[in-house]
């Protein structure tokens, strides 16, 4: 495993190089973060959105969107939760219980084709590819399992993964497409655009910028159009009850029915993956999954908290990768002093 990591990623990571004394406390300051993240978690987010399923069945039968909501949510729906636009639920509700699952499988079909072809980018060779798609594979399969479990939190954690995967230099008014897509969906989303134009502008690209800039307006819009009718029925915009905590919900996501400990460890473990990782696509997972965690902390903003959620499995490899590296330079020191204890006792002799 330590000869594979040598050649798993193409560009060096930030760890590469470093001094045997930062190793350690790099070393260390990893292994306190991993168990800070299994020991902070609570006893575990409980995740199901039943009020959603409940509204899209009575919308095929011809029912309208915010009579519903007006009749449900004083009842103790969406208990401590945004009460989402109609946007997804206007979508199933006209494709149908089979359309919706074509529509769900074209888009994780979307995610694992562009992903493999930027896996070319971080991989060096083909092993390392291949761990890299089966570990994206992996991410798919969560971010399909929350999207059916959680909805708007599953369908804008996907969309936001195949933005991401799609935008190259140069190459990313499909991906603010998709963006604006999500943040109509669900109003957390709209971090990504406002991450990605905040990277865009950070890097030079201008025109970008503002490109993802535009994003953003169109789902304030939306949200504020949702915000309105919900006010003209004498309703909030989230639900009467407790939220559950942004960390032990995004750990739930990542690892569906394990452990909170667990789920939390790998957490803090994908995305100490992706900060140490060069590269454009890197940077941008790393900004959205810390402002994401953060904003998911303001009220109705809980799935900010996942939106990297399919992409942090292939920060595993990019952590063990790290974690290989800093042990090998951390042991560095210690050949040089056997060393230079061998010639002082050969210059006594």
């Amino acid at each position: 495993m330590v000869a594979a990591s040598r050649t798993w990623l193409r560009e060096p990571m930030r760890v590469t190089g470093i001094r045997p004394i930062a190793a350690r406390w790099l070393l260390a300051l990893f292994v306190a973060a991993v168990v800070a993240g299994a020991l902070v978690g609570g006893p575990g987010a409980s995740l199901g959105d039943r009020d959603h399923a409940a509204v899209v069945a009575a919308m095929r039968d011809d029912s309208d969107y915010y009579r519903l909501i007006g009749g449900i949510v004083p009842a103790g729906a969406f208990a401590g939760r945004l009460i989402p636009p109609p946007t997804l639920a206007l979508i199933e509700s006209a494709m149908g219980p089979l359309g919706a699952t074509i529509l769900l499988c074209g888009v994780l079909a979307g995610i694992l084709l562009v992903g493999w072809d930027r896996l070319t980018e971080l991989f060096a060779d083909a092993s390392g590819r291949l761990l890299g798609a089966a570990m994206l594979l992996g991410g798919t399969t969560v971010g399909a399992l929350l999207a059916i479990v959680e909805p708007h939190g599953g369908w804008a954690a996907l969309l936001a993964a195949w933005s991401l995967l799609l935008r190259r230099r140069g190459r990313w008014v499909e991906a603010a497409a998709i963006a604006c897509a999500a943040g109509t969906i669900e109003p957390g989303a709209t971090l990504l655009a406002i991450v990605m134009a905040g990277t865009a502008w950070i890097d030079g690209e201008r025109r970008e910028a503002i490109g993802w800039s535009a994003a953003a307006p169109v789902a304030a819009a939306c949200w504020l159009a949702h915000r309105v009718a919900l006010a003209g029925l004498g309703i909030g915009s989230i639900g009467e009850g407790a939220a559950p905590a942004p960390f032990d919900v995004a750990a739930a996501a990542l690892l569906p029915g394990a452990p909170a400990w667990l789920g939390g460890a790998l957490l803090i473990t994908g995305i100490a993956g992706w900060s140490v990782v060069r590269g454009d696509l890197a940077r941008r997972v790393s900004a959205l999954v810390l402002a994401g965690l953060l904003l998911a902390h303001a009220p109705g903003m809980l799935w900010a908290a996942v939106l990297t959620t399919p992409l942090l499995p292939l920060g595993l490899i990019f952590a063990a990768s790290a974690a290989i590296t800093l042990v090998r330079a951390e042991g560095t020191r210690r050949r040089i002093t056997v060393t230079r204890v061998r010639q002082a006792e050969r210059s006594d002799a």
